[in-house]
Order: C-alpha cells, then structure tokens, then sequence
C-alpha cells in the first residue's frame, strides 16, 4: 500500500528531472547564458515539482557543460588559426629527419648533347646520352633562438644530386658526377597577412656545393642566399637571391682557396625563382635562372609534372615527368648548355 501512495510521487519526480534535463540540454542559449539566466528560465519553464535545489545543481552542471564546450571550442578556433609549422621543433630528444628539396628518381633522363669536354685526356670517356638520375635531400633542426617576439629556427640540410651513366657498359656504367651541396639556415615565419597565402617564411644561409673531385674535374662554389617563401593551400613560390662568396676569401673555411671555376656566375646568375601549383592530384613545378647580362644572356628552365599514379595507395610516391634546358644543370656542366628530358618516380615532392 506504501509503494501505491509514494508511486505517482516518483513517477512526477522522475518525469520532471527528464524534463529539466531535456529543458537544459536542448537549449544551446540557456547553456551559454550562464547560471543566473539558467535560473530564471528554469523557474518560468520547468514543472512545478521540482525544488529549488534540483534546479539549482541542474544549472551548475549545464554550466560546467557549456564552460567545457567553450574550452574545447576555443582550442580548436586557435588551432585552425594558427599557422602550421613550417620547421619540426628541435628538441634532443626529438630527432626530425624530413625533406628539404624534392627527392626523385629518373630511371630514364635523355641529354640531347652530352658534354665530353671535361674527359678529352681520356679517349676512352664517351658519355651515354641516357642516364639514371636522383636527388636525395633532407634537413634536420639544430636549434632554435628568438628575435623578439618570433622564433627562429635554425636547420642544417644536405642535398645531393647524381648522373649515373647505368647504360653505357663501355664505361662499365660509372657514375659521371654526384654533387654534395651541405648548407645551413635560418628559417623564420613572418605570418604576413597577404590575400590567399597561408604562410610566409624567410631563411637565410650559408651553403656549400661541390663535386668532390680532384683537379682538373674539381668544381665548387660558397654562397649566401635568402630565399623568401609564399605559401597557400595549392601554391608555393620563391624568390631566392645570393651572392657569391670569392673561393680565395672562403678557402680556409670550405675549399682549396683556388678558383677552379672562377666564371660560375656568369653562368649560375644572382639567384633563382621557383614555385609550384597544385591541381587535384597534380603538381606543376618551375624554376627559373638568369645571369641578367644582356649581351651575354645566360639562364635556366627548370619544369615538373608530378602525379598520382592509379593503383598505387602510397601517398608520397608520384610519377615524376622532368624536364631542364639550359646551364648549371650538374657543377662539371655548368658552362655547357644541357636540354634533358626524364621520367621517373617522386618520393617526396612540394606538398
């Protein structure tokens, strides 16, 4: 007889905690309007059955609900705000190895006039107009220090860049030239607020390419760039100038001191741009060299087409279509015009 009397008073308490609780919860503004106004219009709203208390930890827990809501928001407002990291954070204990140029593969590259010149003391040395060509290229953060409000990143890296005659079995198919750029840098974001760029960045170094070969096929040469990088969701340009570091005034840092290619900048120019444009599964790449002398006009083209292959699920793994025309392509050509043509595979490209 006890649970007949007391079972309509439950079943009146149950359905109005539902109530209260359904009130609550599907009412975004009571939750943002914070406790006093959860009150008010818990009081104007809600069943009369429930007490004071009840509505009272009812608005605190709806309070505590919103004021995680913001938190999470708010944290994920500032992530998609925030610019992505251009640089991995170089903690010891963090080693990051990742790509700084473009890593490919050409199982087959065509050289429509190769250069013997560098070989005439051997009578032997006649070079395969096809080769095998790659580019391996990784860097690496040192460091990291502040100008003022920014941080800088301090990075090394080392590029290396290989022709490979793997066709001419006269040759016993040697490797005609592999050249070692190492370099280091300075990278730091600017976050300039330009229209449809995403991130704007700027490094500054010092870098080091060589062939690493004895006279008379030695070539290398010092440089200090500043390459000035844009940006966005699927572009990226760059504009990179340098300068020239004398062999004599670098030598006894990196070098013999002796010029043996005293002529590179009439050749390699003042700097380079280059960029890339993304569309769907494709990337379209350029890059562009000129010695800026009119009279004696000298430069470089550079382009790429990298592409999803179909049945391949690898990601970072493209087919890579390559095509340079001009001078600098390798140190020992860099006074010889070079029209090549290859395809292969890309193993980490410009996105």
């Amino acid at each position: 007889m006890l649970m007949t009397r007391l079972l309509p008073g439950l079943l009146a308490l149950q359905l109005s905690t539902i109530l209260l609780t359904i009130l609550l919860g599907s009412c975004p503004a009571v939750l943002a309007a914070g406790y006093e106004e959860c009150l008010l219009r818990a009081l104007q709203e809600s069943d009369d059955t429930l007490t004071l208390g009840e509505i009272k930890r009812g608005c605190q827990g709806a309070e505590k609900s919103a004021e995680s809501q913001e938190r999470v928001e708010a944290r994920r407002a500032a992530a998609e705000s925030a610019p992505a990291t251009v640089a991995p954070e170089p903690h010891a204990s963090n080693f990051s190895v990742s790509p700084h140029r473009q890593n490919y593969i050409l199982f087959f590259s065509h050289n429509t006039a190769p250069n013997n010149t560098p070989y005439t003391d051997n009578p032997n040395a006649s070079l395969d107009a096809n080769e095998v060509t790659f580019q391996v290229s990784l860097k690496f953060p040192v460091g990291t220090l502040r100008l003022g409000d920014r941080k800088t990143y301090l990075m090394a890296a080392y590029t290396a860049q290989s022709f490979w005659q793997a066709y001419n079995k006269d040759l016993s198919s040697p490797f005609r030239e592999t050249n070692h750029e190492p370099e280091l840098f300075a990278l730091v974001p600017l976050n300039l607020k330009i229209p449809g760029v995403d991130h704007t960045y700027l490094m500054a170094g010092l870098v080091h390419q060589s062939n690493g070969r004895s006279d008379p096929l030695s070539r290398s040469w010092n440089r200090l760039y500043v390459d000035f990088v844009l940006e966005g969701a699927n572009f990226k340009i760059s504009l990179k100038p340098w300068y020239i570091i004398p062999e004599k005034t670098s030598g006894y840092l990196i070098g013999s001191g002796e010029d043996n290619n005293p002529d590179i900048r009439d050749y390699m120019g003042y700097g380079e741009i280059s960029g890339a444009l993304k569309v769907h599964d494709h990337t379209l790449s350029f890059m562009l060299r000129n010695n800026l002398v009119y009279h004696d006009n000298k430069g470089a083209l550079k382009l790429g087409w990298s592409f999803k292959m179909p049945f391949i699920e690898v990601e970072n793994l493209k087919g890579y279509i390559h095509y340079f025309n001009g001078y600098g392509e390798s140190l020992i050509d860099y006074n010889a015009a070079v029209q090549r043509f290859g395809a292969g595979l890309m193993l980490a490209d410009w996105f």
